[in-house]
């Protein structure tokens, strides 16, 4: 069932001579976590602005459990919406304690429901014990949970997030990504969060959006995204990749660093496309006749992996530069590498959306 749905939702502000954002189409299933990706000013936190309702849509419509909230003449205040927000600073109230800014929305309730909801919120999140503390006294990460905590406890339909992991140290996130995912799965509750960062989704979303400039350039599950980018300009985005113009034939591909072998290729003879292979999808072997050569003209450790860089010359003279992971026990040592692209680890890339 969809909880949430944009249809068409635009947004463009009186001064701006582009729009923010612009034919924006997407469906929220209940439960699920949706993450916003792309750079920043793409757009991202306008549309969760509009979701909220702190900015009113210029076109289109957004359905709350099938109910227009924003569109078509109609505004509903986001007091009304039952949106949870956590905010990138966390906005907690530094003269509250825990225990007071995570009640500080059940003031509709009486003080025994209240108390007994702040409770459960309180052990879910696991804050025991720091509740007569005051944000001031807190760690990132546990100011990071106090604010979910009190955007959690009124029980809204949806909660936003707009850059979580922005204000945590890098080796904290892997586990406050890990704590906020179960938290919310716990809780059953539909999460939208706001990113730049490909790590967060892949370790969170059920589903993603990738945003340039106020459009949706490719929607779906992270590892469909990640394996078959729309364009090169998505493929990039989610990781790191190679991209390669070649020429159809009926063998393969023919690219500037030779014939990259292929059967049941989506694409006619002579037509002209571009490729992404992300480095983990070449194998490293030896030398045979359907194999790549290359020299390796750089290589980083990277404690799973090394990552290779490899100029591949054809004998007319055309250099290419393409990266490889191998195994961290890779011995290099500026040898020739032989290589090709894993079995259906292959992709052509459609034409790029602005």
């Amino acid at each position: 069932m969809n909880i949430l749905e944009l249809r068409n939702t635009g947004k463009k502000f009186p001064e701006a001579t582009d729009w923010a954002v612009k034919d924006f189409n997407l469906e929220v299933q209940e439960g699920e976590i949706v993450a916003f990706l792309g750079e920043s000013g793409c757009g991202k936190t306008t549309l969760l602005r509009m979701i909220a309702g702190f900015a009113n849509p210029t076109q289109g419509t957004i359905l709350l459990n099938g109910e227009i909230i924003a569109g078509e003449g109609i505004f509903m205040e986001p007091q009304q919406r039952q949106v949870g927000i956590v905010f990138q600073d966390y906005a907690l109230f530094p003269h509250k304690t825990v225990w007071e800014n995570i009640t500080f929305g059940l003031f509709r309730l009486t003080k025994d429901i209240a108390s007994e909801k702040a409770r459960n919120i309180i052990s879910l999140s696991g804050l025991e014990g720091l509740e007569r503390r005051y944000p001031h006294q807190l760690s990132g990460g546990q100011k990071q949970r106090v604010a979910l905590a009190r955007a959690m406890a009124p029980e809204p339909r949806i909660i936003l997030f707009d850059e979580p992991f922005s204000n945590i140290d890098s080796l904290r996130k892997n586990q406050m990504r890990d704590d906020i995912r179960d938290i919310i799965r716990q809780t059953g509750s539909t999460a939208i969060f706001v990113t730049h960062d490909t790590k967060d989704v892949l370790a969170m979303a059920d589903k993603v959006a990738v945003i340039k400039n106020g459009r949706s350039l490719q929607t779906g599950k992270p590892e469909d995204i990640y394996n078959f980018p729309a364009n090169s300009y998505v493929a990039d985005f989610f990781g790191k990749t190679n991209i390669i113009k070649a020429r159809v034939t009926r063998e393969g591909f023919e690219t500037p660093m030779g014939l990259i072998k292929a059967d049941n290729i989506p694409a006619k003879p002579e037509q002209e496309v571009v490729l992404s292979i992300r480095p983990e999808q070449f194998h490293i072997i030896p030398q045979d006749n359907e194999c790549l050569c290359g020299s390796i003209v750089k290589e980083r450790f990277l404690g799973e992996y090394k990552e290779l860089t490899c100029k591949v010359e054809t004998p007319e003279g055309i250099k290419t530069e393409i990266i490889i992971y191998a195994s961290p026990h890779h011995v290099c040592n500026g040898q020739k590498c032989y290589f090709k692209p894993k079995d259906g680890r292959i992709n052509i890339l459609g034409p790029e959306k602005e």
